[in-house]
């Protein structure tokens, strides 16, 4: 028999898509999964009706009092059966080929700690999903992995999970730098077969707005992650210059006082996270050289 696939969906007050995300597993061509549902505080009347009405197989609905993602994502993984972890929020989809192939893709190399895919946007806006193509270089320098990707539930608990101390989000980064902390690799399958929803407001946005959350939360994963980015510290200098000397060209097209404007001031003002993580290198770089 095929190995099992747990999927696991957190779900808060996401009812008016719930349906069309769990039709997105019930027709998957690959056969042996199942889906664990964890109602996380939902509080919106439709939401908890639909989860308690749900009739379909193979599925485990589970309560939570607003634990959010991470902690919902890791009572869900504790529960689960399956070798295989496919985390997949409550908006979200699936194609139906994505289990079977990232299954096989597994299979094939024990060395692998998650496989993803590309994947377009739908929604409040439609599209390819423009994320970088996999690469330790990309990685580095920040997420470019959704959470609906496949991993092994023994891997999750080398790990410890997913950390819920990042209260801004970036939890799915902080598990993915682990698995590279282990010395797996992350493959992505060449073709669309995740689907993610844009809605008018969403915990992404709320956080990229917020720049001392975003600093505080770049510096922790930094930190917990010192070991990684210490071993690829020449990847991650020459990755953080080409960003910065990109994001300066973008600038310089954009605007009418190029000239004014000092690649470390605009980094100040355009990027504080990329300025955060480039002052703390060359200090580190510095020590170094003078040790």
């Amino acid at each position: 028999m095929k190995p099992l696939v747990s999927v696991i969906m957190p779900c808060h007050n996401d009812g008016a898509y719930l349906n069309e995300s769990i039709s997105s597993v019930t027709t998957q061509t690959y056969p042996n999964w199942e889906l664990i549902l964890i109602n996380d505080g939902s509080t919106d009347p439709e939401t908890n009706y639909i989860i308690d009405t749900l009739k379909i197989p193979n599925l485990t609905v589970l309560h939570t009092s607003q634990a959010g993602p991470a902690q919902a994502r890791n009572l869900g993984i504790e529960t689960a059966k399956g070798i295989y972890i496919l985390p997949l929020d409550a908006d979200d989809k699936i194609d139906p080929s994505y289990i079977a192939k990232a299954v096989s893709a597994m299979e094939k190399n024990e060395y692998l700690g998650a496989v993803y895919c590309f994947a377009d946007l739908f929604g409040e806006k439609s599209g390819v999903w423009d994320l970088p193509r996999y690469s330790l270089d990309k990685m580095l320098l920040d997420n470019i992995v959704f959470v609906s990707a496949l991993f092994r539930k023994s891997d999750w608990l080398t790990v410890g999970g997913f950390c819920i101390d990042f209260m801004h989000g970036m939890e799915d980064y902080d598990f993915f730098l682990s698995l590279l902390q282990l010395g797996k690799d992350i493959y992505q399958i060449p073709e669309t077969l995740f689907y993610y929803r844009i809605k008018p407001a969403s915990r992404t946005t709320t956080f990229t707005g917020n720049t001392q959350a975003v600093l505080d939360t770049y510096k922790m994963l930094y930190v917990r992650h010192k070991a990684l980015y210490e071993k690829h510290m020449d990847i991650y200098c020459l990755e953080m210059r080409r960003a910065l000397l990109k994001s300066i060209a973008e600038l310089k097209a954009l605007s009418e006082n190029a000239s004014a404007i000092t690649p470390r001031r605009w980094l100040v003002l355009r990027y504080p996270r990329i300025a955060d993580k480039y002052k703390r290198i060359r200090r580190k770089l510095s020590h170094r050289s003078s040790s």
